[in-house]
């Protein structure tokens, strides 16, 4: 690492250069007024640099505006009444929710219970119920503005916005769930307006179980696991390195994939049914925000990076990008 300073209109910059490798590009930091901030020694104007450059990442981040789930606390509303229709009707206003506590908002009008039942396609009074129901399980906040109710999300669960707290969070892709809602609409849709149907089916509910699952994304491999912090990188390797020698040492994985029967007792389902969690992830794959893997009579589940993302970058790394490819080549 080198330093250069040069004085510009407001006081001093400070430029601190990284040499490139051969899997590293070179890269230059600029931070504005140095003399403000006291520096120790090198290594924490490195952790200054990396601290900047991850900013850096995550505002030209492509995959759009995201929300903050919660792990701790969506994972205690497993042992709730709170149902998978109930998480998808929470995932729909998901994709208004607005930044530093402003009220759920559609073209910049907030939403009020009339708006929110057009969205869910209800009558007023059953959306009103269920709002009701989300207040009382503390995801939203309601707001009275005149004669009309408002809402926020109950950071207790989700933020958007700047977060200082501790507890670990998956970011909610605003741009790509929209996209697998509308995605599951059209296979119900298609499905139910087919000349041949005999009986309308209802499978949009199947988008609350991307709310159930959120606790379990693994923050670097993007697989579904009941272990979904552990760190299972050695010194200086990739992820791509990790599975390129467990392969090569012939070892399982650390990773302890979801079973399907977790997964429906997660959903809450006292008689798991294998093949009603089959048919879940089906359609959901289908929407492009889950591939089925299947590999000696095992299936593992993993989720789409533009969907769902833990790391504190944009997404470009090597090992997204693959990921991003295998659901391109399902597309």
């Amino acid at each position: 690492m080198s330093e250069n300073g040069r004085k510009n209109q407001t006081g001093w910059q400070m430029e601190l250069f990284y040499p490139g490798d051969d899997t590293t590009p070179s890269s230059r930091v600029v931070i504005n007024d140095p003399e403000n901030h006291t520096w120790v020694n090198k290594k924490q104007a490195e952790v200054y640099a990396e601290k900047m450059r991850n900013e850096s990442e995550r505002v030209q981040d492509t995959r759009g505006r995201y929300v903050m789930g919660k792990h701790n606390s969506i994972k205690t509303l497993e042992i709730s009444d709170f149902s998978i229709s109930d998480r998808r009707h929470f995932m729909q206003l998901v994709l208004y929710a607005q930044f530093n506590g402003e009220p759920l908002a559609k073209d910049g009008e907030a939403l009020n219970n009339e708006m929110i039942a057009q969205i869910w396609g209800v009558a007023r009074e059953n959306a009103s119920r269920r709002l009701r129901k989300f207040v009382q399980f503390k995801l939203l906040e309601k707001i009275r503005v005149g004669k009309q109710n408002h809402y926020v999300l109950n950071e207790t669960y989700f933020q958007m916005g700047k977060y200082s707290g501790s507890e670990k969070f998956v970011k909610i892709f605003q741009n790509k769930l929209a996209d697998v809602i509308a995605k599951v609409e059209k296979i119900q849709n298609d499905y139910n307006n087919h000349p041949k149907t005999t009986k309308k089916v209802d499978i949009i509910d199947v988008v609350g179980l991307l709310h159930a699952v959120i606790p379990y994304f693994h923050y670097q491999t993007y697989y579904l696991v009941s272990n979904s912090d552990e760190d299972i990188k050695k010194d200086g390797e990739s992820i791509l390195d990790v599975f390129k020698r467990e392969r090569k040492e012939a070892k399982t994985s650390v990773l302890k994939h979801l079973k399907k029967a977790q997964i429906g007792r997660i959903l809450g389902h006292k008689n798991v049914n294998n093949a009603t969690i089959d048919k879940y992830m089906d359609y959901l794959q289908q929407a492009g925000a889950v591939m089925i893997l299947k590999t000696n009579n095992k299936t593992r589940y993993l989720i789409h990076p533009d969907l769902m993302f833990r790391l504190n970058t944009n997404g470009l790394d090597d090992y997204t990008e693959f990921v991003r490819g295998l659901f391109g080549e399902h597309d």
